[in-house]
């Protein structure tokens, strides 16, 4: 059988699951809560199943926090309990971020989290099995819970329905097939469901691609092929058993993983070199020379063709330039700046008073200078900083404080202070901490690690039509007050941009680099707005400019790399704002032919296609009849230096002509047929029959005929 003694926790919890909250209402998280009602199902059904944020630029978080405008708390309380349920298959989600997601959730609706020693938490600190990115986007997960719950509970049996699997699985499948988009349909936790409800009858893989891969290599012990693919495999590990040291207990993944799926086997570990996988052995003349021009610029932009390669080169060099840091510790103020960056401002106050002395009474002042406190102002800076602690203060003191009489308050409630304004955490305040924020305490007493990875210094962004000064710099972004959903505010937010400058500032010892991808794809004047003087290396650190937001004066540290990328067919680097141009450095990354001319292609070794030699012909025809910056780069063709069966790299080069390739090159020459011509003769037809033609009068070539076609250019 497919349960495993070792999973007993994760059964347990989905058991308390559906006993606490599918058959009886209550919360799982909360028991006495009565969270998992039809009237608060059909309210979530309402306002974030039927009401998708197809937003782009926000993340999980930020989209739900939208659509939940306007709901009871009691429905943050929901998406508590379903990101715990959400969690349990997962063996790859570290406990910390799901406690700071179910914490982040619990904190909105108002309930305290049970402490991180409480037995509910026992089965979030291991799952069954590997989740993959799909699975991690949450919002497809998150629909099929809450509608599997729905569904349950109008039918008004659920206990009975809850221990018939058939039943179960028809009501999966019928909720899953009833959502349109196929990349909205959860089908991984439809199959984790299943085997957390019933471990004897379906197996610990939520992948549809490898139970299939499983049928097709044992098919042989399927005795009815009529059935569905889970009772299947139930007939197949029925036939493996005899066979298997450990009889019915024997696992697909653990004992036979390298029969059904050779080619995904993990490889061991390997031995630690000191060179990242996909970085060269030696600094190459690319990184050389970009290592250069930023030790003078500070400012870079890698430029070229389509697929030359900018955007693997620009992390290459941002790892390069920190990794002689990785094996010393960051700065102590830019660690703590990393620990409270998601925190609200309460949150912050509430634990700086609570680890400098939870019983101790403090004045504004002391307040002001604690290091919490301090390290929340460098990243997001006001003007009056002791205004901001005492509106933070009083918005969250007890209810039945004597001594504060501001009559608009919000939860939670974890302050009060004496008769002379000195201020304490509540006994509810201290819960509160020691509930909530003991994972950020703990993080804070063990200080910054010995060593980092490259990303703890480096921040991506690319920039789009749409990208704005308030995403780069700093700008107003609304908020639901805590307590009160119905009421809007809006509240300072530093960009990408300036939070890297917070930390930068702060670790002065280390190497900070900010990749931006597109560059020349965002409005470059206002993005940057003011700050495009203050990138300068000679401005870097000196020259401060006050910022129209916050109204703080801004300067950008020296240790603050910047590295761009952009596709010079989508736009010349003669139509970059000269201001621009004036403050970075360019560097052009060119098609290199020559990296794939130990590459050829053939069925028949006679007609064999080198393709450096073919990538350099055609790009030698684009020059001439179009122009350098629209030549076709290499890294298009490096999918074929892995491939050594013949066929598979045939069929892989016809994809990535016809579908890569081509399309690009009708749009380089749109509506210029006759210079199409010119550059790619072979791929016109010379009579009226044959093969099939594009509106733009190119032959579909395929097989031998593309090769023999791409000889001839």
């Amino acid at each position: 059988m497919a349960r495993m003694t070792e999973f007993q926790p994760l059964y347990e919890a989905f058991h308390l699951f559906q006993e606490r909250c599918l058959q009886q209402d209550r919360s799982l998280i909360w028991p006495d809560q009565p969270i998992w009602t039809v009237a608060n199902l059909q309210r979530w059904k309402t306002q974030v199943i039927d009401s998708p944020n197809l937003e782009g630029n926000l993340n999980f978080n930020e989209k739900l926090e939208q659509q939940l405008v306007g709901a009871p708390p009691i429905l943050w309380g929901l998406a508590a309990d379903l990101h715990y349920v959400y969690y349990l298959p997962s063996a790859n989600i570290i406990l910390a971020t799901r406690l700071r997601n179910i914490g982040w959730a619990a904190q909105k609706s108002g309930l305290t989290l049970p402490p991180e020693n409480d037995p509910i938490w026992a089965a979030q600190k291991n799952g069954f099995t590997r989740t993959t990115q799909k699975y991690h986007f949450r919002y497809a997960q998150l629909h099929l819970l809450a509608a599997f719950a729905l569904r349950l509970k109008e039918q008004g049996n659920a206990e009975q329905i809850l221990t018939d699997s058939p039943q179960v699985q028809s009501m999966l499948d019928e909720i899953l097939e009833g959502i349109p988009a196929k990349g909205d349909r959860a089908y991984d936790l439809r199959h984790a469901i299943l085997y957390l409800m019933f471990p004897d009858q379906y197996e610990r893989i939520i992948s549809t691609t490898h139970k299939e891969k499983i049928v097709s290599r044992y098919i042989k012990y399927v005795s009815d092929p009529h059935t569905d693919l889970d009772t299947r495999l139930h007939q197949i590990r029925e036939g493996l058993a005899s066979a298997q040291p450990s009889g019915q207990n024997f696992d697909f993944y653990k004992d036979l993983k390298q029969e059904w799926n050779p080619d995904e086997v993990e490889t061991p570990p390997q031995p630690e070199t000191g060179n990242k996988p996909e970085e060269p052995q030696n600094d190459t003349r690319i990184v050389v020379d970009a290592l250069r021009l930023l030790n003078r610029f500070m400012n870079l932009i890698l430029f070229g063709p389509p697929g030359t390669g900018k955007t693997f080169w620009a992390k290459i060099i941002a790892n390069r330039l920190v990794s002689p840091q990785l094996k010393q510790a960051q700065s102590r103020a830019t660690f703590l700046q990393t620990v409270i960056e998601d925190l609200p401002f309460y949150d912050i106050l509430a634990l700086d008073m609570y680890r400098t002395g939870h019983d101790k009474k403090y004045t504004v002042p002391q307040l002001e200078e604690m290091e919490l406190v301090q390290a929340r102002f460098r990243q997001s800076p006001v003007k009056h900083q002791k205004n901001q602690i005492w509106g933070y203060l009083q918005a969250h003191t007890a209810i039945e404080s004597q001594t504060v009489n501001l009559t608009s308050r919000a939860e939670p409630f974890l302050f009060d202070k004496t008769a002379n304004s000195q201020w304490f955490l509540t006994p509810a305040g201290k819960e509160y901490v020691q509930g909530t924020l003991t994972d950020r305490l703990t993080l804070i007493k063990q200080g910054p690690p010995a060593t980092n990875q490259p990303e703890d210094f480096i921040r991506w962004v690319t920039f789009h039509q749409s990208y704005a000064y308030e995403d780069f710099v700093e700008g107003l972004r609304p908020k639901t007050e805590q307590g009160d959903a119905m009421v809007l505010a809006f509240e300072l937010k530093p960009g990408i941009f300036r939070s890297l400058c917070a930390r930068a500032k702060d670790d002065p010892n280390n190497q900070y680099v900010l990749v931006i991808d597109e560059i020349n794809r965002g409005n470059i004047a206002k993005i940057f707005g003011e700050l495009m003087t203050l990138i300068e290396a000679d401005k870097r650190g000196k020259q401060p400019v006050e910022l129209p937001y916050s109204k703080e004066d801004f300067q950008v540290p020296v240790n603050l790399a910047i590295i761009g990328t952009m596709n010079t067919a989508d736009r010349s680097i003669a139509l970059l704002d000269v201001a621009l141009r004036r403050r970075f450095a360019f560097l052009e990354l060119l098609p290199e032919a020559q990296l794939l001319d130990g590459i050829n292609v053939s069925l028949a070794e006679e007609d064999a296609l080198n393709i450096g030699t073919c990538l350099k012909n055609l790009n030698q025809r684009i020059v001439e009849f179009r122009g350098a910056d629209y030549q076709i780069g290499h890294s298009y063709f490096l999918p074929l230096q892995v491939i050594a069966d013949e066929v598979e790299k045939l069929n892989c080069l016809d994809d990535i002509w016809n579908y890569q390739v081509v399309p690009l090159l009708k749009e380089y020459f749109y509506g210029q047929v006759d210079l199409l011509r010119q550059v790619l003769p072979s791929f016109f037809s010379q009579d009226d029959g044959g093969q099939p033609q594009s509106a733009s009068g190119l032959v579909d070539l395929h097989g031998e005929d593309l090769v023999a076609a791409l000889n001839k250019l």
